[in-house]
């Protein structure tokens, strides 16, 4: 068995366009930290497009914690650098309350920054996944289809709480993004609806699980 290191979290590849009728994620609640206001209109519309309809956004990661108390949220997207201490500490801070129904939540990073190191970093501090900046349909598209379609397990150990950092790439869902080397092995049938509803019950029982 092949397990790809952090590098599996980069976007190295041309994005391909996805036919927005494939994705529908109506029922999940989504949170949308970012303390620009332009950037997350473009995001709220990219996930319209998929189906969402309850979308929230946060300016700062106290905008997220009074978020989660006072909403049920099942997806966090989270700026590397949300003030006041950047998105990296949140997730972490996040992952490391042991009390909270949030602990397991699905976050993805937003960042500009995809240098080694920051991805690294954003791995280590119990991200889910990370989307480059400017975040474009297909992108977006990919990072919600790996959570769903390839859940990984979480891991508690004295230092690190989060999914497990070793994971193998299986080939992109219907292919996008799929590199020169990956395993041509299809995660949903052509022409099919790429995350219906049994996938978008993974994610919410992702998001609730303790």
């Amino acid at each position: 068995m092949i397990l790809l290191s952090v590098t599996v979290f980069e976007d190295r590849v041309a994005d391909t366009a996805m036919p927005r009728e494939h994705l529908n994620l109506h029922g999940l609640n989504f949170l949308i930290a970012d303390s620009n206001s332009y950037f997350c209109m473009i995001c709220q519309s990219i996930l319209r497009s998929f189906g969402a309809t309850k979308i929230y956004e946060a300016r700062s990661a106290m905008d997220v914690n009074r978020t989660l108390v006072e909403q049920r949220i099942d997806f966090l997207l989270c700026d590397s650098n949300l003030p006041p201490e950047g998105g990296l500490r949140l997730t972490h801070e996040i992952r490391g309350s042991v009390s909270s129904e949030y602990r397991t939540i699905p976050i993805l990073i937003l960042t500009s920054d995809t240098r080694i190191n920051t991805i690294n970093a954003a791995r280590d501090a119990g991200a889910n996944m990370v989307v480059a900046k400017p975040v474009s349909v297909s992108s977006l598209y990919n990072r919600l289809a790996w959570v769903a379609f390839h859940p990984r397990s979480f891991v508690d150990a004295p230092t690190y709480f989060g999914p497990d950092r070793r994971f193998k790439i299986e080939g992109y869902p219907t292919g996008v993004g799929r590199r020169k080397g990956d395993n041509d092995e299809s995660v949903v049938e052509e022409g099919g609806q790429a995350m219906g509803q049994d996938d978008i019950d993974s994610l919410l029982n992702l998001a609730r699980k303790g």
